[in-house]
């Protein structure tokens, strides 16, 4: 019989899912309020993609039963940044279409580029981010999970 390992890839298309589907629950919630116009509420959609990269890569440590390299912490935050990312900017471009930038609007500035490039640049603009954002996260996590007893080192 195989054996089931966990990857990388796995725990954080997992967990990545999971977080872009959190956001999205969170963004819907704000515009259901009313507080969409409130850009500093979207902020917590990064605090949930800390959350998601956290509980990652804890899960990914245990399952590989305690021990986890460097490098697979940052890939598991890089993973679940991205598809995240991915997840949150097609709904985001799809309710934008529907909505008529409904959920962008905040973000806005000016007309210059029109509806449809204001859009695509701002989903490619959350997508970088949630790269760069999932394994800079990922990074700075796994100064506490490197260590078997997740105590720092001097």
């Amino acid at each position: 019989m195989e054996q089931r390992r966990t990857t990388v890839q796995k725990t954080g298309t997992y967990y990545g899912v999971m977080t872009g589907v959190a956001a999205i629950i969170y963004i819907v919630l704000v515009k259901l309020l009313g507080l969409i116009e409130n850009v500093s509420l979207h902020f917590l959609v990064g605090i949930i993609l800390v959350i998601g990269v956290i509980l990652a890569i804890k899960s990914h440590k245990s399952s590989r039963h305690g021990k986890i390299d460097y490098l697979e912490g940052i890939g598991v935050g890089f993973f679940v940044g991205l598809v995240s990312a991915v997840l949150y900017t097609i709904f985001q471009v799809v309710m934008d279409s529907v909505f008529h930038l409904a959920f962008s609007y905040p973000y806005r500035a000016d007309e210059s580029y029109g509806d449809q490039q204001a859009i695509w640049i701002l989903g490619i603009t959350w997508i970088l981010m949630g790269i760069i954002l999932g394994a800079f996260i990922g990074y700075i996590a796994m100064q506490f999970f490197k260590r078997p007893d997740h105590k720092l080192s001097s």
